[in-house]
């Protein structure tokens, strides 16, 4: 499981070093895209926490996943409707 975890610790530091996985610029504009990317990023490494036998912390990193999804949700819902 060790050995597991150090592979995925690699290739996710890998993975961060790539601009892909960086936020974009809309995303950094837009509340709601910037919390649904976070929601993202910390499922990631709840995932990666909890392989690697850290439960406390994918456990916090989960409540974090949880509070970004609801700030998308909310922040999303307070976009004007389209004339249409």
């Amino acid at each position: 499981m060790v050995r597991r975890a150090k592979a995925v610790a690699q290739a996710t530091a890998m993975k961060f070093e790539d601009e892909s996985l960086q936020a974009p610029r809309e995303k950094e504009e837009d509340p709601a895209a910037l919390a649904s990317y976070i929601a993202e990023m910390t499922a990631a490494l709840a995932s990666l926490a909890s392989e690697a036998g850290l439960p406390m912390l994918a456990y916090f990193l989960n409540l974090a996943r949880v509070e970004a999804q609801i700030h998308a949700r909310d922040l999303g819902d307070r976009t004007p409707a389209r004339a249409g």
